[in-house]
């Protein structure tokens, strides 16, 4: 099996509830605005932040960062 076969088996049955980083601020153009990452501590994956296991790797340790 071809690694390109591989990775297109795998990405296909993944699960699409990743998500970006979220920008949080009072408005667009506030230059301070906060970058919140919700990500399994296991593999690195972005989870949204309500999700409480990866869909990943099933790890259940999600952090929370803010980024300012």
């Amino acid at each position: 099996m071809s690694l390109s076969s591989l990775l297109s088996g795998l990405l296909s049955d993944s699960d699409q509830t990743t998500e970006s980083p979220v920008e949080t601020g009072a408005s667009e153009s506030d230059a301070a605005a906060t970058t919140v990452i919700h990500e399994c501590r296991n593999c690195g994956t972005n989870v949204s932040a309500e999700t409480t296991r990866c869909p990943a790797c099933d790890g259940d340790d999600i952090v929370t960062y803010s980024i300012d």
